[in-house]
């Protein structure tokens, strides 16, 4: 071990009101001689020592030892888009297995693509309609393998041109009075409450022993 993590290990348990003694005591060791050495920098301490030492102080090991934790992770992104006409919203009626029932038109950020750009030419590729100026109202996500899916989701009312059916699925104009009697994907109808809402702005997937739950903010 080195000076510094000693000075790391002196700080933690000075900022906790702890004694040498106390902390000694703690890790089970004899006397507080051993934490004096280890806070000079003179002894080593065992990795089952410095688990115990985090729990005790209440920090991660990674504190103690010094790593930053990373803040980068992968996250795929995503647009969806809600196209509103009046009382009526633009649907695609999905045929994928994988993501099936009504759901928003939308799709993968391309590199070096912003977010507006995306949601523009996404909406023009799944409807046909050149939508303009559509406005982030929300985002949604839930955690993918070493990573999280992020779904930014846009909101416009002014477009151009007729409604268009592709591969994916059919096009459909639909009242907000219909959507109950319409097999949409899952939990669409708190996706439109985020996007919808004054008051909310992000839908979460949180997993918890295996079970999905869903999470608005």
């Amino acid at each position: 071990m080195s000076k510094a993590f000693g000075a790391r290990v002196k700080a933690l348990r000075s900022s906790r009101g702890l004694t040498q003694q106390e902390l000694a005591t703690a890790l089970g060791y004899a006397d507080k001689s051993m934490i004096a050495h280890i806070e000079n920098g003179d002894n080593e301490m065992a990795l089952d020592k410095i688990a115990l030492l985090a729990t005790t102080l209440g920090v991660d090991a990674n504190d103690v030892l010094g790593i930053e934790t990373p803040r980068i992770e992968r996250v795929e992104l995503t647009v969806s888009i809600l196209i509103e006409n009046g009382n009526r919203i633009l649907l695609q009626n999905r045929v994928k297995k994988d993501w099936k029932g009504y759901a928003l038109p939308g799709g993968h950020v391309e590199v070096g693509e912003s977010f507006v750009e995306a949601a523009i030419r996404e909406a023009k590729e799944k409807t046909g309609l050149h939508i303009k100026n559509p406005r982030l109202v929300g985002v949604k996500q839930f955690p993918v393998a070493n990573g999280r899916y992020v779904v930014f989701l846009f909101k416009a009312t002014e477009f151009d041109g007729q409604a268009q059916s592709f591969n994916e699925g059919n096009v459909e104009w639909v009242e907000y009075a219909r959507l109950s009697g319409l097999q949409t994907v899952d939990d669409f109808e708190d996706l439109l409450r985020v996007m919808n809402s004054d008051s909310l702005s992000e839908f979460q997937y949180t997993v918890d022993g295996g079970i999905w739950n869903v999470s608005l903010h």
